[in-house]
């Protein structure tokens, strides 16, 4: 997850629609500072390079400034492919909890049925959705000798392990499992199991804060852009890893046909060949030696080096002349030859930090990408998180459970966010909208289908057999093309517009809006399910002694078919506004501080609010305008007093 300010994998930098509405349009108070390129600086005043950077001007002994402008692209560094896999290793040690609480609901929904539990269950993954609270924090304080991103990373992934190591026995006892990996019912406690992950997920979303940091200067300038599909391949091997790894090694059945006789181990009937214990205590020390390794062998470059880069003319103008423009501003090197065009949040200090947050809040785009993340994940719900737990219900075994994800959702977790970047390369919420329709439609038709079939069972007949796995394939496959499309994509879009001031705490204002929305309808939807769901109840005539039973209430389908129309009313709703927020131009997502000053005289006083309109013909912004021609004001008259002084 990372920023990407590069023209060429920038998928946003070819737009120059104008604002679509009003209520689109961003107030810039005093608290928001605009920066402006040097082609636009150049066109706004009227400048007769007209943009093109190999104008020589008159002035000029040279036909090209000898500093690389905002538009200039670097080749990408040959060590971005070691920092590839770095990315990937940190966001598979972040899959890895994630997949074991994953399998969490299935050892429950097995042996109890309880939906209710599940929905206290699904309480653990909240900091992932609070965890803006604190990251500020991880982004402005650190060990300057150990490194800004390796203060946090190190410590809180060495916790995690210890904490999986130590807890192992722990979280057995509260889920009560037996020798044979059975639940007891009388000594299961879910609040138990929802603490020791609740915690686990509190420090592996600290981890992702300092990760998702560390990738915006990990990466160089040109490959910032595929931060996100790091992310996304990496976060799918830690949920195999973990995930299938248990799922798959503690079925008792598949362990006694399969796994014992493919290593040499002697039969044990009725046990799995690991216990969750053990699994989580195993996947613990993963996690101390990956950590350990990072820590020793991977040195984070240092981001506090300033450099002020200025154009030739403009080398002597006087410090209460200058204006925020792209030859004239702090720039910063992260040791690969990218500059970082602002100050970053262990510069501008905390306090400065959450005020900068509060003001990215209250622009009018991000509040609308909010209620878009809030709420497209609702009509999902039931898909997302009861459709496997009702099929285990139904007889589905964990083992075949297991399987879908190596031969199936692994697979496409990997290749669809490659495939994506080249299909809708520079639209993902293109991407983002087509993945949606195809989820509130053809998915829970597939998912009805495949539930229907379990039903019936698998069947003795190669026809039967035939649509009982084509319907569970089909299901599992689309539904996991239509998530890695819809993650991709926002995080492709989070990345084209993350403001380098406040690089990881931007990122995690975003990532922590998309979380939440995830979130609650997972418990939501658990709750409800619980709610409307009746077991059958059999009762005996004492009379006649013949039994009578009910036949219960399964509100599945009903519930698949009201989310699924909730989901075609979200589309026509909010699917305009999705593509309205696609042709906002940057600065409709950038807040800063302006800090300079004219002459004496305010670009923006403190009485003053200005509307930042957008002129398509030029490619302009107001301000862009207004700033520019202030400084080509303030650069004639330092022009002229120097002519008097010669």
């Amino acid at each position: 997850m990372a920023s990407i300010n590069d023209s060429s994998n920038n998928p946003y930098s070819h737009v120059t629609a104008p604002f679509p509405s009003a209520e689109f349009r961003p107030d810039i108070s005093t608290t928001t500072r605009y920066r402006v390129s040097s082609n636009t600086a150049k066109q706004a005043a009227g400048d007769p390079s007209d943009g093109d950077d190999n104008f020589q001007h008159p002035n000029s002994s040279s036909p090209q400034s000898p500093f690389p402008l905002d538009d200039e692209v670097k080749p990408a560094p040959d060590h971005d492919r070691y920092n590839y896999a770095i990315l990937i290793a940190l966001y598979t040690l972040q899959g890895i909890p994630m997949g074991l609480s994953a399998s969490i609901p299935f050892l429950i929904q097995q042996k109890m049925k309880a939906y209710n539990a599940n929905a206290i269950f699904a309480l653990c993954s909240w900091p992932f959705s609070l965890k803006l609270l604190w990251a500020p924090v991880v982004d402005a304080c650190f060990l300057r000798g150990f490194g800004r991103r390796k203060s946090w990373l190190v410590p809180v992934q060495l916790l995690a392990g210890l904490l999986m190591v130590g807890g192992a026995n722990f979280v057995e006892t509260q889920l009560g499992l037996g020798t044979n990996n059975h639940l007891v019912t009388e000594s299961f406690n879910v609040k138990g199991v929802t603490i020791f992950f609740f915690v686990l997920y509190a420090l592996m979303a600290t981890q992702d804060i300092a990760v998702d940091g560390w990738a915006l200067t990990m990466l160089s300038k040109k490959n910032r852009g595929r931060g996100p599909v790091c992310n996304s391949i990496g976060q799918n091997i830690g949920y195999f890893l973990s995930f299938v790894g248990f799922l798959a090694l503690n079925d008792a059945d598949s362990s006694e046909s399969l796994w014992r006789p493919l290593f040499g181990l002697p039969s044990n009937p009725d046990t799995g060949l690991v216990s969750l214990g053990g699994f989580i205590r195993f996947m613990g020390y993963f996690m101390l030696i990956t950590t350990t390794a990072v820590g020793l062998f991977k040195h984070e470059t240092t981001t506090s080096t300033m450099t002020r880069m200025k154009r030739p003319v403009e080398q002597n103008l006087p410090p209460t002349s200058e204006v925020l423009l792209a030859s004239d501003r702090l720039k910063k090197t992260d040791g690969n030859g990218d500059e970082e065009h602002e100050l970053d949040a262990s510069e501008i200090g905390l306090k400065e930090t959450y005020h900068r947050l509060w003001a990215v809040c209250k622009l009018p785009a991000v509040q609308w990408l909010f209620l878009i993340l809030f709420t497209y994940r609702l009509p999902t719900a039931l898909g997302d998180n009861v459709k496997f737990l009702k099929a285990v219900e139904l007889g589905l075994s964990k083992s075949t459970t297991a399987l879908l994800s190596p031969t199936v959702i692994l697979p496409l977790g990997i290749l669809v966010p490659i495939v994506a970047t080249k299909l809708w390369h520079g639209h993902p919420l293109r991407q983002f909208t087509t993945a949606f329709k195809l989820r509130v439609t053809l998915v829970p038709f597939l998912d009805l289908l495949m539930l229907s079939v379990l039903r019936r069972g698998k069947g003795t007949t190669s026809s039967a057999s035939i649509l009982f796995w084509s319907s569970i394939i089909a299901s599992t496959a689309l539904q996991a093309i239509v998530s890695s499309l819809q993650f991709n994509a926002q995080m492709t879009f989070f990345a084209s517009r993350v403001d380098p001031a406040i690089g990881g705490s931007y990122m995690t204002l975003l990532n922590t809006a998309a979380n939440l929305g995830g979130t609650w309808p997972a418990s939501f939807i658990m709750w409800l399910t619980g709610k409307l769901t009746r077991d059958p109840e059999c009762f005996v005539d004492m009379a006649t002694g013949v039994e009578t039973c009910t036949q219960g209430r399964d509100p599945y389908a009903v519930l698949q078919i009201c989310f699924g129309v909730l989901g075609c009313l979200w589309i026509a709703l909010l699917g305009n506004r999705v593509h309205r927020i696609a042709e906002l131009p940057d600065d409709a997502w950038r807040t800063h501080l302006l800090d300079g000053t004219v002459d004496g005289d305010n670009v923006l006083n403190s009485n003053r609010t200005a509307t930042n309109m957008y002129d398509p013909e030029s490619g302009l912004t107001s301000v862009d305008v207004e700033l520019a021609a202030a400084s080509t004001k303030s650069t004639t008259r330092w022009e002229r007093n120097e002519s008097k002084r010669e």
